[in-house]
């Protein structure tokens, strides 16, 4: 009996290996990017603006955004452009007036354009169609924060807003900018490594002395932090969860059937909520795809938790696929490249027209 267990759980462990081994080499293109590797460099001085519990750019402005990667021992630069901020600290070129009707909007940093040669709302020219286009969206927020930007441009005549969104919004919520990472913004000898945004004078020369000293103290931290008990259980956590093997079931099991608790993920329902109680059938909700869920040719379960719920609410709900090519995205970067914003305007515009606005 004891012989027979043995064999069964012995012939369980080879076959996960073997398909462990067929996703990693044939199945799935290999994901090369972890965020820890990732510099996003601001043109030094003040870049964002906190408001009560939100924030914003800093209004009327033009600054210089950059992305380094740290690969083979050297500092890729992944982007770099400049992008013009309006009067009310939202990425666009144009200024936005109140006695407009306009169409808003709402959403992250995909909303925003990072990784683009500026924003691709500017595609539209700061019109479409008699409305005046707001540009809402703000890199790393998701849908409570979405709902407070909306609170913020309420004296704004806005008659339709679309909502831009990826799987990963739905665990994102509130944040500002601590006085730290404000601080580094403005002075790069105040940064210490740990800000994730970080200014820099790069108008002026270039940032690899700065960046391998951020790097040195990042690794000098993490050395601190060697032999702690939780770092090493994430660590192994970590590990597991990244196998197919055990990704790929629970990933099913959790788009099928589990039902978050996550206070995060209630919080945003709310905020979709609202939103609609707002704007009723002028509301609009666009899927973007992942650059992962195209590599992994499989939505997230946070994608597809929050599609269900918003039809349970709406019918008005689109999605945008990037045509499904890897090609529109950056190699070292999980934004979209240039190609990929035009792709992402061009499905708006379908979109524009399919609803007769």
């Amino acid at each position: 009996m004891k012989k027979n267990f043995f064999l069964v759980f012995s012939s369980i462990i080879i076959s996960l290996f073997f398909i462990e081994i067929f996703c990693n080499f044939f199945l799935f293109k290999k994901v090369d990017y972890n965020y820890k590797n990732r510099y996003l460099i601001f043109s030094e001085g003040k870049v964002f603006k906190n408001i009560e519990n939100f924030f914003t750019y800093e209004p009327s402005q033009t600054i210089t955004a950059s992305n380094y990667y740290y690969k083979d021992d050297k500092f890729i630069e992944v982007y770099n452009y400049d992008i013009n901020i309006n009067n009310l600290g939202l990425v666009q070129d144009n200024d936005l007036k109140k006695d407009m009707q306009s169409i808003l909007f709402l959403g992250d940093s995909f909303t925003e354009g990072q990784g683009g040669d500026g924003s691709w709302i500017n595609f539209f020219g700061g019109n479409y169609n008699n409305y005046q286009i707001i540009n809402g969206g703000l890199l790393g927020t998701g849908f409570q924060q979405f709902e407070l930007l909306n609170d913020y441009l309420s004296d704004y005549d806005i008659k339709k807003v679309f909502v831009l969104f990826i799987g990963d919004d739905l665990r994102r919520g509130v944040f500002q900018f601590n006085s730290q990472q404000l601080k580094c913004l403005m002075y790069h000898r105040s940064c210490n490594g740990s800000e994730s945004f970080y200014g820099f004078p790069i108008s002026k020369k270039k940032p690899e002395l700065f960046l391998k000293n951020l790097r040195k103290n990042q690794l000098n931290n993490n050395d601190k932090e060697k032999l702690s008990l939780k770092k090493i259980r994430r660590g192994i956590k970590s590990w597991f969860a990244d196998l197919y093997v055990i990704k790929i079931p629970i990933d099913f099991l959790r788009s099928n059937f589990y039902k978050s608790k996550n206070e995060k993920i209630k919080k945003n329902f709310d905020a979709i909520d609202n939103l609609i109680k707002i704007y009723k059938k002028n509301i609009f909700f666009v899927n973007l795809k992942m650059k992962d869920e195209i590599i992994f040719m499989n939505k997230s379960y946070e994608t597809i938790y929050a599609k269900n719920y918003i039809l349970s609410r709406t019918e008005n709900y689109f999605e945008c696929d990037f045509n499904n090519n890897l090609n529109f995205f950056h190699i070292y970067d999980p934004h979209p490249n240039q190609k990929g914003y035009e792709s992402l305007y061009n499905c708006i515009l379908d979109i524009f027209k399919k609803e007769k606005i």
